[in-house]
């Protein structure tokens, strides 16, 4: 274990033992990640960027695999004995749990794989608004609850940038060689010219229409679907040496993910899109945490589990203005099953705060499919919420104070 890793570990651990001698947690809410998923690209399309083939998924594109499944049910799981032991959950308590999915079929899979290891032998529905509808604390521009101006959100964009998309992507020549090498299968990037391959390099940086506020063409964007098929064939066990590549483990896969938070961070954690996607959901989160009339479940639901898309924490972490990092990870990467963790707890003083965290299963036990427990847990790492964190260990921040900055990050006036 890296020292690093020890130190967070440790930390948390430390932090945990504290809590439960003077302070009684009220509420979690848990907005996570799906897990390991199938390609959203064909084994064909995805053969186009690499001089090697690419391993098959037994399910159909963008679904929950099998081990996806079991991964995700190994966090919940953990939670179950993490929360127990905090005293927030008892075996007999079925109502404590309360699960909300989005619409496809990998987060619905997702809430379910939870729920069954959150309350085991509980008859727990994962609520949803049902393929094939827009929920809208998922897709508030689609749902038609908030309007969206595209003009604004490309210029909000840009204007990161300093207006020109193609010199930011240039900054990022280093890393995109680097993975150049990894698909061409080459020692160093750029390759020689490949026939009948697209490269990183052949698409220029740009905004592209679609349903996106502002979507971006260019090496970024390439990269971002390549290295997430890369994550999720990695996650989910696929043999790669055997179908001939080379160089391929953690720390090439840790180095490639660069190019792919580079533009999720400008695409998604742009202020202004980021409150436009991720401003009602914070709304909803707010209102849970407080046991609100927006409330997302019961009243009495101790533990609630919302099951999105990376791109919902990535919008909600950009409106929130939170940072996290996690070893073998780029800065604010959410891997698969990974979790943005609110917690209310009541202190001895009786002050309520809300404590915030990141989660999720390291590269190595997402492949090894590790079990997880106190004494191997996931990564976790704290994350301060600007506006209204301390210096406490957990970065405490009152409830008031909480509600108070996700008022201030979405409202829409001035």
């Amino acid at each position: 274990m890296r020292l690093s890793l020890r130190i967070a570990v440790g930390a948390l651990a430390l932090a945990s033992a504290g809590a439960a001698s003077a302070e009684t947690l009220e509420k979690v809410v848990i907005l996570s990640r799906h897990g390991v998923r199938a390609a959203m690209s064909s084994p064909e399309r995805l053969e186009e960027t690499s001089a090697r083939p690419w391993p098959r998924f037994e399910v159909p594109a963008g679904h929950l695999t099998a081990r996806g499944e079991t991964l995700v049910a190994r966090m919940g799981d953990y939670y179950r004995q993490h929360y127990a032991a905090q005293g927030l959950l008892k075996p007999s308590d079925c109502a404590s749990v309360y699960a909300w999915a989005n619409v496809t079929q990998r987060t619905i899979a997702t809430a379910k794989a939870y729920a069954g290891s959150l309350a085991p032998g509980c008859p727990v529905t994962v609520n949803t608004v049902g393929e094939g509808n827009i929920d809208p604390m998922f897709e508030p521009v689609k749902a038609g609850i908030v309007k969206a101006d595209h003009a604004l959100a490309r210029a909000a964009v840009a204007g990161r940038v300093g207006g020109d998309l193609a010199a930011w992507s240039a900054s990022h020549n280093p890393e995109a060689e680097q993975l150049d090498a990894l698909l061409m299968q080459c020692d160093q990037g750029p390759c020689p010219p490949a026939p009948g391959k697209r490269r990183v390099f052949d698409a220029k940086p740009g905004f592209v229409d679609g349903e996106e506020l502002a979507g971006l063409s260019g090496p970024e964007a390439f990269a971002s679907g390549v290295t997430e098929s890369l994550l999720m064939a990695w996650a989910d066990g696929r043999d790669f040496a055997g179908l001939g590549w080379k160089g391929l483990d953690e720390e090439a896969l840790t180095r490639s993910f660069f190019l792919h938070q580079a533009e999720f961070d400008l695409r998604l954690r742009t202020p202004y899109v980021a409150r436009t996607l991720a401003g009602h959901l914070a709304d909803r989160l707010a209102a849970t945490l407080q046991d609100g009339a927006a409330a997302i479940g019961p009243a009495d639901a101790k533990l609630v589990i919302i099951a999105g898309h990376d791109g919902t924490l990535a919008s909600l972490g950009g409106l929130l203005r939170m940072e996290w990092a996690l070893p073998g990870y780029q800065p604010n990467q959410i891997q698969p099953g990974g979790a943005l963790v609110f917690e209310r707890w009541r202190r001895d003083d009786g002050v309520r705060v809300v404590r915030v965290r990141f989660t999720g299963q390291s590269l190595s036990q997402l492949r090894k499919m590790t079990a997880l427990d106190a004494k191997t847990p996931p990564l976790s790492a704290p994350v301060f919420m600007q506006g209204c964190g301390t210096a406490a260990p957990a970065f405490d921040c009152r409830l008031e104070d909480f509600e108070t900055v996700v008022r201030g990050a979405t409202r829409t006036d001035g």
